[in-house]
C-alpha cells in the first residue's frame, strides 16, 4: 500500500496559512504576559493534537512508534496485525493525529480506540453475525520511574531493551512508559549521566502494561554531562576543548549576596572576585578572569543572561557612594547554574565582546507534563559591623600635652581646640574643660566644662544594627505543549550606618509554547526595580571612615547624634574658635562634619529600573536540524543625585543625572546535529546586529542656593552646570562552528566569527576572529579500572574587545547653553582613523580526570595568552591645539595554571560530604608598551604634597606601585637617618606589584539524614595595596601604636627628657655611623611617617576568609504525611563571618578593596566596614 499522496495532509498549511500566523503572534502574546497554563496530557482530543510528519515507504509499525515519539501518547497493538503492513506513507504538516492514524489505517482492516492516554490498535470486525466470545490477545508493555539512591528523578535517563532498537528518555519526573512488547522476559538496560548503569530483568504479558521501579546508583560523575557554551549553544562536556567549570544556582544563594557576582568568589579556578564591603549594599563585584589582560588595567567579562548580554556598567568612583556594578539586577533565586568561558577558545564566539571571557547564566525554566511546582523561601538577618581598628584612649585633641586656652569674659578658660581634627592633645584624665558642644547656646551643656575623658566605642557607636529581609515566591510547570516559570522577590535592606537603605524588586517570566511539533516560541522576560541611600567611602567623601582618618578620642557620640539644635543650628566640632562671649560665630566646619550631619543632611539617592530578555522562535525543519531566531534587550534608566547641605563644610549644592541604554540583539541560529555511525557532526551558523544607544544628563546648581535647602536645579544661585551625552553603535556579526567526533572519544572543534563596528574606521572596520581545538577522552582507550574518566585537551584562540564610539571620527561639543545660544567646540582630543580593536591570543592544555567512580577529580590548565592593542590616551604637544590622542598600543602576557581538586569524602546511605578546592597561580608581564614609551600611568594620587602611582612598565609584571620610600644605606640597606634622627626619603620607590600570586577558595557540603551543612573559604597570596586608613590614623594620632610603651616602660608621647620617645635605630646620614635614638613620636608619625613615606603603609593584600556557611534541616511531607507541604527547608545563614587571617593590619580588610568603577585594587582611601552577617532562611514547597 503506498499513501504518499495524502492530498488532505498536504492542503491544510496552504489553507491555514493566515491562521497559523494568527497562532505564531498568539503564542508571543501568550509569553510576553507570562498566561501560560499547565495541561494534562490524559484524554487529549486527537482532532485537535497536530504532528508533522514525514513518512515515506515504512512498516505500519515504524509509522506508529513515530507518533507515539511525537506526541508522547503509549500504542497498545498485537503485533501479528500490523506486521503484514511494510509499505505505508503519509507527509503533511500541522496534522490532526486523527487523521493521520484514519490514513495510515485507511484499508487495512484496522482501527483504533482512545482509552484515557491508550491508544488501542485493533481489527475491525467486518461481519456482525454472533460468534463465540474469545480474548483479543494484545502485546504489553512496561511502565516505569527512574530514580537515584536519594529517591531524586533522573530526567532525561535512557531506556533501552537489550538485544534491539526500542529505547526511549525519562521524562522530567523520571517517569517512562515502553508498549509493543509481545509476551515474555527482558532485560531493560537504563543510564543517565553521572549513574552506573542498571540492567533489570522484566517480565511482559499481553493485554497488560507492567510498572517497576528503577533506582540507579551514582557512578563515575558527569561524564556526559552537557555544559553550555558560548551563543547558548549545549555540547557533551567531553568534546569540550578548553577550560569550563559550571556551579550550580543553589551554589549561589547559600548565605543570600546581594550582588550575585560576589557569590562567585572562592568558587571557581582562575576567577577573581574583589567586592566592597556589604555595607555598601550590594555595592562593587570585580571580577578578573586569569589576571589582567590589558595594559591599561581595564577590560571586564561579558556577562550574559539566557543568551541575552546585559550591561555591568558601575557609576560609582573611587569616593562617594558606591552604586555597585549592574549585575546586581540579576536575582539569584532564579539562577539554574553559571558557566564561566575564561580564555578566548571558550569566547572566540563572542568576538568584538569576548576577549575577557565570558560569564554566562542560565536562569531555571518549566517543565512539560508537569504540575504546577509553588515555591516560597525567606530569609532574615542582622547585620554587624566589625574589623574594627585598634585605636589608643589615652590623648585627646589637640596638638600638645597641654590644654589651649580662649579669654571668655575676661577669664582664660581650658577648652578643646576644634580647629585640630587629631588626638595629639592632652591626656584624658578626666580634667574639666570647655568641649565644642559647650559653645553652642542651645546645648544643654552651654557654658559647662565638663570632664575630658575618653570615649573608647566612639566610631563603634556610630554603627548601628543593619538587617536584610529577602522574600522570594516563584511557581513552575507546564502542560504537552506549554512550559513556565513565574518568580517575584523583593530585598529591603537597612545598612549598618545610619539612614542608608537599599529596596529591590525583581519580577522574571520565562516560558515556551509548542505551536506545532516542530515550531516552539519561547520567552525569557525580567524587570529589576532598585532604590538606594547608601553610605559614602573614600577620603573627606562625606562617610563614615572619615572618622578613622581625622577624629578625636574625646567625642562623645551620643552628643554627635544630637546634631541639631532646637534653634536651628547644627552641631560641628571641627570648627574655628569661639568667640570672646563663649559662643562660635562661624561653626562652618574647617575639613570635617559631623558624621550624622552627613548621615541625614547629605543622603544621595539612586534608583533604576531595567527591562532585559528575549522572546524567541526554533524552528525544526528535519531531525537534527533547526534554526532560530530571537530579538533580545537589554535597557534602563539609571537616575542619581547628591547634595551638600547648608550648615556643613563647602558651599552649598546639589546635582542630579539621568543616564539611559538600551541594547537591541537580533540573532538567527542554525544547528545541525548528525551521527554517521563512528562519526559525529555538530555544526552552527548565524548572525547577530548588535545597536546600542547611551544617553545621559547632568544638571548641578553653582554658586550655591537662591533658597536655602530647596534641593532643585532652579535654585541654583548661579547658572547651573549642565553636561549632556549621546552615543549610539552598532555591529553586525556572522559567525559558525563545527565539532567532529570520533567513537565519542576523539573531538576537533573550530569556531570563526566575524564583527563589522560602525565605531571603527569604514575602510578598516572588520575583524576575524578564529578559534581552534581539540580532546581526547583517554579513558575510552585505557581499561585502567581506577580511571572513571580522563580527557586531555589543547586549544588555541583570538578574541577582540571594540573601541568606544567617536574616536576615530572628528565631532563637535555641546558648550553651555547661554539664553537662545548654543555654543559648540572642538574636543581635545585628537581622533585617530587608524585605530583597531585590542587583540587577545590564547594557547590552552588541560586534563579532566576522574577516579573510583566518580570519588575523586582532578582538573589542571595550563594557559599562555597575548594582549595587544589596548586602546589608550597618549599626550601631544599642546603647539598641535590637543592635548590627547588615542592609540593602539601595548602586549601584555599573562600566563598560569589552574588545578581543581573534587572528591566525595563521604558517601553513606544517610550520610554524605563532598568537597573541591580550587587554586590557581597566573604571573604577568608587560612585554611591550609603544615606541619610546617604557612606562605609562595607570592611577595617581597626591596626599600632603607627596604622589603616588601605578604604573606599567615594559619588562616588569603588571601594576608596580611607586611612590616615596625610606632612603637606605647601600652598604647594610639600613634606614638612613638625618641629623635629627629622623627617617630620610626618597622619591621614586618601587612599593610593589598589585596583583596577586595565589587565589582560590574551599567548598564543603555535608549531609547526614535531614541536615544539611555547607562553607565555602576564599584566599588569595600576595598582591600589594596602600592604605590610607592607616596611614592617617597614625598621623591623627589615634592609632594604638601612637601612645605605646617604649622599652623604658614609658609612653612613647612622653618627652624625652622624661625617658619618653620611640626608639629608633638606622645609619646616620651625616657620619654614615650606625645610631640608636629616641625620637618624638608625633615629630615620627604625624611629620614623617604619616605624611611623607609610603613604605609602612603598602600593605599585603594576602588573607583567608570564611566567605559564607549555613546549616539547615529539612521537614518533608515523605516523612511527616501530615505536612501541607512537600517539603520545608530551615537553615541558620552566615555571610562574611570571619576573617581567619590576613596579613594586613586589623581594621583594614584586603578582601574588600574594590571601589566602584575603578578597574584596580591598589588604593585604599577609606573603605567601608566590614559587615558580618547572620540570619535564618526558610524555603518552603507546595
Amino acid at each position: 500500500m503506498n499513501l504518499h499522496s495524502c492530498l488532505y495532509l498536504l492542503a491544510l498549511p496552504l489553507k491555514n496559512k493566515g491562521l497559523l500566523m494568527k497562532a505564531f503572534f498568539l503564542s508571543i502574546l501568550l509569553l510576553s504576559g507570562g498566561l501560560l497554563v499547565a495541561r494534562d496530557s490524559r484524554g487529549q482530543d486527537l482532532s485537535k493534537m497536530t504532528v508533522t510528519i514525514q513518512l515515506k515507504n515504512v512498516s505500519l509499525k515504524h509509522a506508529l512508534r513515530r507518533i507515539e515519539t511525537l506526541t508522547s501518547l503509549p500504542f497498545t497493538y498485537k503485533t501479528s496485525d500490523i506486521a503484514d503492513y511494510k509499505d505505508v506513507s503519509c507527509e503533511g504538516t500541522d496534522i490532526p493525529v486523527s487523521r493521520v492514524l484514519d490514513v495510515l489505517l485507511l484499508n487495512t482492516g484496522l482501527g483504533y480506540e482512545q482509552i484515557n492516554s491508550n491508544i488501542i490498535i485493533k481489527k475491525i470486525k467486518v461481519v456482525p453475525p454472533p460468534q463465540p466470545m474469545v480474548n483479543v490477545v494484545f502485546d504489553g508493555g512496561v511502565r516505569g520511574r527512574v530514580t537515584s539512591t536519594t529517591g531524586e528523578a533522573l530526567s532525561n535517563a535512557t531506556i533501552k531493551v537489550e538485544g534491539s532498537t526500542r529505547a526511549i528518555a525519562a521524562d522530567n519526573n523520571g517517569g517512562f512508559t515502553l508498549t509493543g512488547l509481545k509476551a515474555g522476559s527482558y532485560k531493560l538496560r537504563i543510564t543517565a549521566v553521572g549513574y552506573e548503569p542498571l540492567i533489570k530483568d522484566i517480565r511482559v504479558k499481553d493485554n497488560e502494561i507492567a510498572d517497576y521501579e528503577f533506582i540507579l546508583k551514582e557512578g563515575s560523575g558527569k561524564m556526559d554531562e552537557v555544559v553550555v557554551t558560548a551563543l547558548g549553544i549545549t555540547r557533551k562536556e567531553r568534546s569540550v576543548g578548553y577550560s569550563t567549570q559550571q556551579i550550580s544556582g543553589s551554589n549561589l544563594t547559600v548565605a543570600k549576596e546581594q550582588n550575585v557576582l560576589g557569590s562567585l568568589g572562592g568558587k571557581i579556578a582562575g576567577v577573581q572576585v574583589s567586592g566592597s564591603s556589604a555595607a555598601s549594599m550590594g555595592g562593587t563585584q570585580k571580577i578578573q578572569i586569569r589576571g589582567v589582560n590589558s595594559v591599561t588595567g581595564d577590560g571586564e567579562p561579558l556577562v550574559v543572561v539566557d543568551n541575552t548580554p546585559i550591561s555591568n556598567t558601575n557609576y560609582a568612583g573611587k569616593n562617594g557612594r558606591d552604586y555597585g556594578n549592574l549585575a546586581q539586577d540579576i536575582n539569584p533565586e532564579d539562577i539554574e547554574s553559571v558557566n564561566v568561558l575564561k580564555g578566548p577558545a571558550a569566547s572566540a564566539l563572542y568576538g568584538l565582546r569576548g576577549q575577557f571571557g565570558v560569564i554566562l547564566i542560565t536562569t531555571k525554566k518549566g517543565s512539560r507534563n508537569s504540575k504546577p511546582t509553588v515555591t516560597f523561601s525567606s530569609a532574615a538577618s542582622i547585620e554587624k559591623a566589625g574589623n574594627f581598628m585598634p585605636l589608643q584612649n589615652i590623648y585627646g585633641a589637640g596638638s600638645t600635652l597641654n590644654f589651649e586656652t580662649v579669654t571668655i569674659n575676661g577669664v582664660d578658660t581650658k577648652y578643646v581646640d576644634g580647629t585640630w581634627d587629631e588626638s595629639w592633645g592632652p591626656k584624658m584624665d578626666g580634667t574639666p574643660v570647655r568641649q565644642q558642644y559647650s559653645f553652642y547656646r542651645a546645648d544643654p551643656d552651654f557654658g559647662k566644662a565638663t570632664p575630658f575623658v575618653p570615649h573608647p566605642n566612639n566610631i563603634k557607636e556610630y554603627f548601628v544594627t543593619g538587617r536584610t529581609l529577602n522574600n522570594s515566591l516563584s511557581m513552575t510547570g507546564g502542560g504537552q505543549y506549554t512550559t513556565f516559570r513565574l518568580s517575584y522577590n523583593n530585598t529591603d535592606v537597612t545598612g549598618i550606618e545610619p539612614n542608608t537603605y537599599l529596596k529591590r524588586n525583581n519580577l522574571s517570566f520565562s516560558g515556551s509554547l509548542t505551536i506545532a511539533p516542530n515550531l516552539v516560541a519561547t520567552a525569557n522576560l525580567n524587570y529589576a526595580q532598585n532604590k538606594g541611600q547608601r553610605p559614602s567611602q573614600g577620603y573627606q567623601a562625606l562617610g563614615s571612615r572619615n572618622m578613622y582618618q581625622w577624629f578625636e578620642r574625646n567625642l562623645d557620640m551620643q552628643k554627635m547624634k544630637q546634631y541639631k539644635y532646637s534653634d536651628g543650628t547644627f552641631y560641628q566640632w571641627n570648627v574655628n574658635d569661639p568667640n570672646s562671649e563663649g559662643v562660635y560665630d562661624d561653626a562652618t566646619p574647617i575639613d570635617w562634619n559631623n558624621p550624622y550631619f552627613d548621615a541625614y543632611e547629605n543622603p544621595a539617592h539612586d534608583s533604576r529600573d531595567r527591562f532585559f530578555g528575549d522572546v524567541g522562535l526554533r524552528w525544526t525543519i528535519l531531525p537534527g536540524l533547526s534554526v532560530s531566531g530571537f530579538v533580545r534587550q537589554d535597557g534602563f534608566t539609571q537616575n542619581l543625585d547628591g547634595r551638600n547641605a547648608p550648615g556643613g563644610r563647602g558651599t552649598p549644592d546639589f546635582w542630579i543625572g539621568k543616564y539611559q541604554s538600551r541594547e537591541m540583539n537580533y540573532e538567527f541560529l542554525a544547528q545541525y546535529n548528525k551521527e554517521f555511525g563512528d562519526l559525529s557532526l555538530n555544526v552552527n551558523l548565524g548572525g547577530n546586529i548588535l545597536t546600542q544607544r547611551y544617553d545621559y544628563l547632568r544638571e548641578e546648581t553653582q554658586g550655591g542656593f537662591v533658597t536655602p535647602g530647596f534641593y532643585n536645579i532652579a535654585n541654583s544661585l548661579e547658572r547651573p552646570l549642565v553636561d549632556n551625552y549621546l552615543s549610539k553603535k552598532e555591529v553586525r556579526s556572522a559567525y559558525g562552528s563545527a565539532t567532529l567526533g570520533y567513537k565519542n572519544t576523539y573531538f576537533l572543534d573550530a569556531s570563526l566569527r566575524n564583527d563589522i563596528s560602525s565605531t571603527l574606521p569604514q575602510n578598516n572596520n572588520s575583524y576575524l576572529y578564529p578559534s581552534v581545538s581539540a580532546s581526547v577522552v583517554f579513558s575510552e582507550l585505557l581499561k585502567w579500572q581506577p580511571l572513571s574518566y580522563g580527557k586531555m585537551r589543547l586549544s588555541f584562540a583570538q578574541a577582540g574587545s571594540d573601541i568606544s564610539p567617536y574616536l576615530t571620527t572628528g565631532y563637535f561639543t555641546l558648550g553651555q547653553p547661554y539664553g537662545s545660544t548654543f555654543p559648540m567646540d572642538v574636543p581635545d582630543i585628537l581622533n585617530n582613523p587608524n585605530l583597531k580593536p585590542s587583540l587577545g591570543t590564547a594557547y590552552e592544555a588541560g586534563l579532566d580526570t576522574k577516579f573510583f567512580q566518580g570519588r575523586l577529580g582532578l582538573n589542571a590548565t595550563w594557559y599562555h595568552q597575548n594582549n595587544k592593542n589596548a586602546v589608550l590616551p597618549l599626550d601631544v604637544s599642546g603647539t598641535s591645539g590637543y592635548t590627547t590622542t588615542e592609540i593602539n598600543a601595548g602586549n601584555i602576557e599573562n600566563q598560569g595554571i589552574e588545578i581543581t581538586l573534587s572528591g566525595a569524602v563521604v558517601k553513606a546511605k544517610n550520610a554524605s560530604w563532598t568537597s573541591t578546592f580550587n587554586v590557581s597561580h597566573n604571573t604577568s608581564k608587560i612585554i611591550s608598551l609603544y615606541p619610546g614609551l617604557h612606562s605609562y600611568q595607570l592611577d595617581y594620587n597626591r596626599y600632603a604634597s607627596v604622589n603616588m602611582y601605578l604604573l606599567a612598565n615594559e619588562g616588569e609584571p603588571f601594576g608596580t606601585i611607586v611612590g616615596n620610600g625610606y632612603q637606605r644605606d647601600q652598604k647594610t640597606g639600613q634606614i638612613l637617618l638625618g641629623s635629627n634622627n629622623l627617617p630620610l626619603y626618597e622619591s621614586g620607590h618601587k612599593l610593589g606589584n598589585v596583583l596577586p600570586k595565589y587565589t582560590g577558595g574551599w567548598q564543603n557540603t555535608v549531609t547526614w539524614k535531614n541536615f544539611d551543612l555547607s562553607a565555602t573559604v576564599d584566599f588569595q597570596s600576595g598582591g600589594k595595596f596602600i592604605s590610607w586608613s592607616k596611614m592617617l590614623a597614625v598621623k591623627s594620632g589615634q592609632a594604638a601604636e601612637t601612645a605605646a610603651m617604649n622599652d623604658k616602660g614609658k609612653n612613647i608621647r612622653d618627652p624625652l627628657a622624661d625617658g619618653g620617645g620611640i626608639k629608633i635605630s638606622g645609619i646616620s646620614s651625616v657620619t654614615g655611623q650606625p645610631v640608636t635614638a629616641y625620637v618624638g613620636a608625633r615629630a615620627y608619625y604625624r611629620n614623617v611617617l604619616g605624611s611623607k613615606i609610603y613604605d609602612p603603609w603598602t600593605e599585603d593584600a594576602s588573607f583567608i576568609r570564611l566567605r559564607e556557611a549555613r546549616v539547615g534541616y529539612t521537614f518533608s511531607k515523605t516523612a511527616i504525611p501530615s505536612l501541607p507541604f512537600r517539603s520545608l527547608n530551615l537553615a541558620f545563614i552566615a555571610r562574611n563571618p570571619w576573617m581567619i587571617w590576613q596579613k594586613a593590619p586589623k581594621g583594614v580588610n584586603p578582601a574588600e578593596l574594590a571601589t566602584g568603577a575603578s578597574s584596580l585594587n591598589w588604593l585604599e582611601t577609606g573603605q567601608l566596614a566590614t559587615a558580618r552577617s547572620y540570619g535564618l532562611n526558610l524555603t518552603i514547597s507546595f
